[in-house]
């Protein structure tokens, strides 16, 4: 399973592969960088096409990475859409969301996240 080595401002290794943009990390252990237009990292208003990404593999948990100081928000339409859906969501500060990331891929639960690298 993908996991995740370590997280500082502005980048994430995983699976000992660095990155320097936000990602979404599926399931099936791929992971992709977010692009947020203009925003090197990534916007801080995660919308719901994003979200729906994260759905792709039908997981059991999603975990959103709100950032290192967790600035980044679920606009309004993804809050409300993932409310809808039977299944677990996190919303953590970054630091603590790929911790809870390592826990639960450990545990065997089908999981997909995205994680906000800055702020």
């Amino acid at each position: 399973m993908t996991t995740v080595n370590s997280l500082s401002f502005g980048s994430i290794v995983i699976d000992n592969k660095k990155f320097s943009r936000d990602v979404l990390i599926f399931d099936d252990g791929t992971v992709e960088q977010r692009w947020g237009g203009l925003w090197m990292f990534g916007s801080h208003s995660i919308k719901r096409n994003e979200v729906e990404r994260l759905l792709r593999d039908e997981p059991e948990v999603v975990i959103i990475g709100t950032g290192t100081n967790g600035k980044a928000r679920l606009d309004s339409e993804a809050g409300g859409w993932l409310k809808t859906k039977n299944l677990e969501v996190l919303i953590l500060p970054s630091y603590e969301a790929v911790t809870k990331w390592n826990e639960i891929v450990d545990q065997g639960k089908k999981a997909a996240c995205l994680i906000h690298i800055t702020c």
